[in-house]
């Protein structure tokens, strides 16, 4: 169990490094021009200074240890938040608006720009003044630290002076009547100087401790918010990349075809030489001991592995859609299993665009249509290819031996469209048709069918109930993921077998574009050129499921100048 879940964990880990590493540009954007935005807009901005200044707040009352008055319990935290909030009144900021000297501040603007912060832990009370002017903020914090003070002591100080002017008053009155050496006057006198002594005591419970010398430019930090704004662009980059990832609908990998398929990937084809690919030639025929070869001769055994124990003998290749090389692929997977010994015949069943015709120069040659409608037999419209040069053998080397001894190949028969039918779609599910599959199925070895694309149109799915099984063809620059999961939905409608996928155009193999022309949009044909002098026999059949059974001679086909046209 914690082997899968670290397996599990690990493969997600690398899934997210793919997708940063493919979508890196957008990371490095962020990164680029968030910082920058961030440093350009911080430099526009207005330059912003700071100043503080502190004011002590005591709590011993002296007074009241002179007069042998008890001291009340004070909460030192509640204190000190009570005194900021009492330094906010417009009365403190009107007295440092006159203090600072700053012409045209009001107590509003004062109130805006200071802030008081208490700390319960000191009972230090902190003028904050910030101002877009250095001198200014020094010159607020100071006034307005000054300004509590004062207003403070005279808070503290009311109900005394208030006590004092009822004794001048009465005193007053006395000397008035002629009695200013009474002893009544005399004691109002003593109080007054105890209320004197007492008001003085109040008046200096408030001290500031720190005056604001100077202050410190705060804002803009363009350095600093550019390297925030690093952090966030890379952070922004990232989501940004996994959300783009997630609008993306193109596949990835050949591996993400076969999780959304359901299937067995047989072979990943490398795009062809772009010699190759313009003159519509298959790799196969004319450079059969290249790489590019040699990966249809692996699929070739990987197909005889998925088909061990089997009786497979009708093939059915298609795609999702067009330009994907299903056509190519059958092509030079008809010579890789001819070449092997097999009776293989290749039937152009894409009614609606055929291509098999050109790779073997039979743009004008009768087809299956045409036995169809009864026109020509199916021996006839069989074309027997050369396998060593890729034209039409001649009806005299078709079964031919060389120095007595068996050829060394089986042979490949191509069966093209024809004349396209007025309704591909009804055509392919006309009985005679099946007649004509069937008779291919029992004369050769292995019968390929080339079939339309299945999402484009349903000839596919209809042909399917004529074949054994059905390899599909898919091209990473092509398909999209909704498309390989319309497709899983219709081939598993299907009964017939599934054998597996191919990948073609495979990217992380060879850079370049695999096509051999393929356009779903219309017909063209090669130019003929002369046919080359053959060099030796066309092969016959080898020994096939335990019996060697000879090669059927090709068919004298009545051909115009088309016969000797180049693949």
């Amino acid at each position: 169990m914690n082997t899968v879940t670290s397996h599990t964990g690990a493969s997600s880990l690398s899934s997210y490094v793919r997708i940063i590493r493919r979508r890196i540009w957008i990371v490095i954007v962020c990164a680029i021009l968030v910082p920058t935005v961030a440093y350009v807009v911080s430099a526009r901005q207005q330059s912003v200074y700071r100043a503080s200044a502190e004011v002590y707040l005591s709590t011993e009352d002296i007074a009241a240890t002179l007069t042998g008055i008890s001291a009340q319990y004070v909460d030192e935290s509640r204190m000190t938040e009570t005194q900021a909030k009492l330094a906010h009144v417009p009365d403190v900021a009107e007295r440092a608006a006159e203090l600072s000297k700053i012409s045209g501040m009001t107590a509003g603007e004062v109130l805006a720009s200071v802030s008081i912060v208490p700390d319960s832990t000191t009972n230090i009370l902190s003028f904050i003044a910030t101002t877009n002017d250095r001198e200014s903020a020094a010159a607020l914090a100071t006034a307005y630290a000054r300004a509590f003070k004062k207003y403070r002591g005279q808070l503290d100080s009311q109900s005394v002076r208030s006590a004092r002017n009822s004794y001048k008053a009465k005193l007053a009155k006395l000397e008035l009547d002629g009695k200013g050496n009474s002893t009544l006057a005399n004691s109002i006198r003593d109080k007054d100087q105890q209320l004197e002594l007492l008001q003085a005591l109040q008046t200096g419970r408030t001290f500031v401790v720190r005056t604001a010398d100077g202050a410190t430019k705060i804002a803009p930090t363009p350095r600093q918010n550019a390297s925030l704004g690093l952090m966030l662009g890379i952070v922004l980059g990232i989501g940004l990349a996994f959300l783009v990832e997630l609008f993306d609908t193109r596949v990835r990998s050949a591996d993400e075809v076969g999780k959304r398929l359901g299937m067995t990937q047989l072979a990943r084809i490398m795009p062809p030489p772009r010699e190759i690919a313009k003159q519509d030639k298959l790799v196969m025929i004319a450079k059969p001991t290249s790489p590019d070869a040699e990966v249809f001769r692996m699929l070739r055994t990987n197909l005889d592995f998925a088909t061990l124990g089997s009786d497979t003998r009708t093939i059915l290749v298609t795609s999702a859609v067009e330009k994907e090389g299903k056509s190519t692929t059958a092509a030079n997977l008809a010579v890789a299993e001819a070449r092997a010994g097999l009776r293989v015949a290749l039937v152009d069943l894409d009614l609606r665009v055929p291509y098999v015709d050109r790779f073997f120069g039979l743009a004008h040659a009768e087809g299956i249509t045409d036995v169809a409608l009864g026109r020509i037999s199916l021996e006839s419209a069989l074309t027997r290819i050369d396998l060593d040069t890729g034209w039409v053998a001649s009806p005299a080397d078709a079964g031919n031996e060389t120095n007595g001894h068996a050829p060394e190949y089986g042979y490949l028969d191509v069966l093209v469209a024809g004349p396209r039918p007025p309704d591909p779609g009804e055509f392919v599910g006309n009985p005679r048709l099946g007649e004509i599959l069937t008779s291919l199925r029992a004369d050769y070895d292995l019968v390929i069918l080339d079939t339309p694309p299945a999402l484009r149109v349903g000839d596919a799915m209809t042909l399917s109930t004529r074949a054994d099984a059905i390899l599909v063809v898919t091209k990473l620059s092509v398909v999209r993921r909704p498309m390989l999961a319309e497709l899983r939905r219709m081939l598993e409608k299907t009964p017939t077998r599934k054998l597996g996928y191919v990948v073609t155009g495979s990217r992380d193999m060879q850079a370049g574009d695999y096509g051999y022309g393929y356009g779903y949009g219309g017909y063209g044909f090669a130019e003929p050129v002369p046919k080359p002098t053959p060099e030796r026999a066309p092969a016959a059949a080898q020994p096939v499921n335990g019996r060697a059974e000879p090669a059927a001679p090709a068919p004298a086909l009545p051909r115009g100048p088309e016969e000797s046209v180049r693949t």
